[in-house]
C-alpha cells in the first residue's frame, strides 16, 4: 500500500493511513485486529490477513479475497 501511495503521490501521516486502513475492514476482523498490538502498517496488514484466514476457515460471511480488494483499493 506504501508503494502505490508513493507512485500516486500521496503523503499521509501514518497514523491516518493506519486508521483508514482499519476502518476499511470488515467489522469482524477489524474488531480482531483493533485488539492486536501493532507498530506498523505491515504488522497490521499481516494481521487482518493471518485473521481473514481464520474467519474464511470458520465459515464466516467474509468474502473471499475481501481484504485483498482493500489492501487494493484502498491507496
Amino acid at each position: 500500500m506504501e508503494v502505490a501511495m508513493a507512485k500516486a503521490n500521496i503523503e499521509e501521516d501514518r497514523e491516518a493511513t493506519m486508521a483508514r486502513f482499519l476502518a476499511s475492514l470488515n467489522r469482524e476482523i477489524q474488531n480482531v485486529v483493533e485488539l492486536q498490538h501493532y507498530v506498523e502498517l505491515e504488522d497490521m496488514v499481516h494481521m487482518a490477513i493471518k485473521n481473514e484466514n481464520q474467519v474464511k476457515r470458520r465459515g464466516s460471511s467474509v468474502g473471499h479475497g475481501a481484504l485483498k480488494h482493500v489492501i487494493c483499493t484502498a491507496s
